[in-house]
Order: C-alpha cells, then sequence, then structure tokens
C-alpha cells in the first residue's frame, strides 16, 4: 500500500498553486517521498519548506545504503577521504605582501590540531569529507570548550541530520539539524558552523552523487546477483559417471554402496584423491561444466571501480582499476593533489577562511592554508638533490643530519661545511663538473 495519498476532486480536497489560488486537484498516488517530491517541484506547489524538496529525506538513507553495500563506492570514496583527511592545515600571518609567517601557538592553529576531545584531526575530517563525497553536504559546529588548549571545539553534524534550507534564490538561509533526544531546530547562517554544499536543480541540499550513479550501481548490482546464481547453481563437477541402460540390475543397497565409496575420493573420507573403481560396464566421461571465468567477475568489477573513480575525478589506476606502471602511477599520484582533489582541497580551504577564522581570530591577518607539499614530497634521496642544487651548496649541518638518523648529538657539529670546490661565483653545486678552462681573449676553444 503507498504510505501517502492526496486528496480526490474538488469535493475532497485542493491545493495551492504559485498564483495562491484554490485548485482541484485528480486522484493521484505516490509509492515514495522521491515520487512526491518530483510532482511538488513540476506543478509548483508550495510545501512548508521549499529549500528542501522531500525526495532528499529519503535519499539521505539510499545513499548510506549505497556506500554500505557497493564495494566501488566504498573503495573510492574511502581513498578520496583518506587522501583529504591526512593533508595538515597551517595557519599564516599576512605580515606584508612579500612577507608571510608560520603561526602555530594561535587558538586557530590549536584548534586545527586538536579539534576535540578524543577525535584526531585526520579521524574527524575523514567522516566530514565523506558526508561531503555522499550526500553532497557537510557541517561542523564550532563550541566553545574549556578543556581543550584552544578554548575551542569543532564537532561534526552527521549529513544525515543536517539540512541546507534555502531562500528563493537557492541561496543558503538556515540549517535544519535534526537531532534524536530533542526538537529540530533552524538555525540562521552564518552563525557558528562550518558547511558546504553542492550544487541541486531545487534547493541548496546538495545532490547526492548516489542519485546520479543509480543506474551504473544497479547494473552492478545484477550482475553480482547473476553471478552468485551462477556459483549457486552452476555446475560444479567437470565429470560425471555413465552406467550402461544393459547393465545388471542395481538395488538400493548396491546403489547406496557404490554412492558411499565413490564419496571417499571426493574429499570426503581418508581415500580422498585416490582412484575411483567402476563397476558394471561404467564410464567416467568429463562435461563442459560451469567455469568462473566465464562470469567475467573481476572484470566486471574493475570496469565498476573505473566509473566511480572517473566520476569522481581521480585515475582508476589509483585504486587498482587499471594496471599502470611504475612512472605512471607517481605522475597519477602527483595529479591528484593537483587536477583530482585540488579543487577539493580549495573549496575546504575557503571555508575554514571565510567561516572560522572570523569566528576564532576576528580583526587578524591569519589565514589557513592546506600543506599540500607535505603529500607531494619525494623520497629523502630526491629531496636532497633538489634542495643541493636549488641552493648551490650543502644545505644541512652535521647535527641535523644525526638527529634524522636517531644519533646523539655532538659538539661542533652545528656549523654548516661548505666543501672547497663550492665558492660564490664557481660551481652551481658540489654535483656539477669543473667549470671549462676560461681561455685568454682572441682564442677559441681547443678542438
Amino acid at each position: 500500500m503507498p504510505w501517502w495519498r492526496r486528496s480526490k476532486g474538488a469535493a475532497s480536497g485542493q491545493v495551492i498553486d504559485q498564483s495562491g489560488a484554490l485548485v482541484p486537484v485528480k486522484s493521484e498516488q505516490f509509492d515514495d517521498l522521491a515520487e512526491l517530491g518530483r510532482y511538488v517541484a513540476a506543478n509548483g506547489i508550495r510545501v512548508v519548506d521549499p529549500g528542501v524538496p522531500l525526495s532528499t529525506y529519503a535519499g539521505t538513507a539510499a545513499a548510506l545504503n549505497v556506500w554500505e553495500t557497493q564495494p566501488s563506492v566504498r573503495k573510492v570514496t574511502d581513498y578520496i577521504a583518506r587522501a583529504l583527511a591526512t593533508i595538515p592545515w597551517h595557519v599564516y600571518e599576512r605580515v606584508s605582501d612579500t612577507d608571510r609567517r608560520r603561526v602555530t601557538d594561535h587558538p586557530l592553529a590549536q584548534l586545527l590540531a586538536n579539534p576535540a576531545p578524543a577525535v584526531t584531526p585526520s579521524r574527524l575530517w575523514h567522516s566530514v569529507i565523506l558526508d561531503w563525497l555522499i550526500h553532497d553536504r557537510w557541517c561542523v559546529q564550532v563550541l566553545p570548550n574549556a578543556d581543550t588548549p584552544s578554548g575551542w571545539e569543532l564537532r561534526r553534524k552527521p549529513a544525515r541530520r543536517m539540512h541546507v534550507l534555502a531562500d528563493d534564490d537557492d541561496q543558503p538561509a538556515w540549517l535544519h539539524l535534526i537531532s534524536s533526544r530533542g526538537p529540530s531546530q533552524v538555525v540562521p547562517v552564518p552563525g557558528p558552523y562550518l558547511f558546504d554544499h553542492g550544487y541541486a536543480t531545487i534547493g541548496a541540499d546538495g545532490t547526492s552523487p548516489m542519485e546520479t550513479m543509480r543506474q551504473i550501481l544497479a547494473e552492478q548490482s545484477e550482475a553480482v546477483a547473476y553471478r552468485r546464481a551462477v556459483w549457486k547453481n552452476g555446475a560444479r563437477v567437470p565429470a560425471v559417471i555413465e552406467r550402461p541402460a544393459d547393465a545388471p540390475g542395481w538395488s538400493k543397497t548396491a546403489k547406496e554402496r557404490f554412492q558411499a565409496a565413490f564419496n571417499l575420493f571426493m574429499g570426503r573420507g581418508s581415500s580422498v584423491g585416490g582412484t575411483p573403481i567402476l563397476e558394471d560396464g561404467m564410464r567416467l566421461v568429463t562435461v563442459d561444466a560451469f567455469k568462473p571465468v566465464d562470469t567475467q567477475d573481476i572484470e566486471g568489477r574493475k570496469l565498476t571501480d573505473a566509473e566511480v573513480s572517473s566520476f569522481y575525478h581521480i585515475p582508476p589506476e589509483l585504486v587498482g582499476a587499471r594496471e599502470g606502471t611504475f612512472s605512471n602511477i607517481d605522475a597519477f599520484r602527483q595529479m591528484l593533489y593537483t587536477h583530482g582533489i585540488g579543487p577539493d582541497i580549495t573549496m575546504m580551504q575557503d571555508v575554514l577562511n571565510t567561516m572560522l577564522v572570523p569566528l576564532i581570530a576576528p580583526g587578524t591577518d591569519l589565514y589557513v592554508e592546506a600543506n599540500v607539499e607535505a603529500k607531494l614530497r619525494g623520497s629523502f634521496t630526491e629531496q636532497a638533490m633538489l634542495l643541493q642544487t636549488a641552493v648551490g651548496a650543502p644545505y644541512m649541518l652535521r647535527s641535523e643530519a644525526r638527529a634524522r638518523q636517531n644519533l646523539p648529538h655532538v659538539d661542533g657539529t652545528d656549523e654548516l661545511i661548505t666543501p672547497m670546490n663550492v665558492v660564490v661565483g664557481g660551481l652551481a653545486s658540489p654535483t656539477d663538473t669543473a667549470p671549462p678552462p676560461q681561455l685568454p681573449k682572441g682564442q677559441g676553444r681547443p678542438a
């Protein structure tokens, strides 16, 4: 039975159209919230909350179910969330147009380093980013907390309990916060909340990617169900035993004795792996039975992984959907933090600078920046070669090198040593070769 039925005819009910006139309605019924929401939007029927279509509330639970049941979605979204959540956030002070200073002792920096008691920064942002990737919206509440070093606390508001209500121009105007312990709250924005949302055709609540990928994921679900049925019902024995039609009569006792003896050779007894003894002219005949390769299970899963990866704008090679080499995997890793999730980093950075900084550090020249360089650093050997070439001389103290190797400090190692062959105007780096000899004027280079 449908859970919702609208009144029928002028005698039973009327609705208000966009002009405010009463309009009789015909007989219709709706099987779910999505169908009702589409009808309301298409016919311009006014509802109490024009900012959030009714279908959104039904889609929230459906999106969570997709993440729980679809391996491709969880694999890709978890990969992106882990990559984004482990990027450290640094706070800087804009001293001048050409001078920036790293700030570590301000409450803003302390809050980003310790967002809440018993909650690490990476774990907080991992959950927040998953909300964003699954529901296309996220929210974090900023609360005073005297028990933290910064005096503040960041608390995630799950996307399933939060909706963005919009005005007539689809601009966010309120946050609808649903609580399981009390009445729901509708709070105006801006306020003590950090939030963001994607595009929606109606309102400002975002559009879940799970809705867009529904057809692809449904195809994958059907493929998995088909392969499971094939595995369950397909023949698994590559051979059968044929008994001649003119063989002597086979009593029930003789048949049961033969079956019991044959089971010993099929892995159910001490004679497993041996050779069965056939009787009465029986023959062991091989058949073209079901083969696991026929279901193309691996190919189907890789295809879905690649589709979901492309949807989230990351190279499929990074999640194993396509094979790659060492060189192109390294190139894809570099692209991940620029073209792949680079826009996501910028959007989160914008939220912190426009919503969090005015709350914690009003009237200051502080700003938050993602330290993407920490994710793009090469090996120690690559970094050493690059820095040594860039500065034109050794850049590390002997004491710093000993500390990197966890060796004790030794007196006299706090001075930078510059080799004699590295001087200003000489070699650019101790790894370079000797400069060409200077010849007197008028003489060419030797052949």
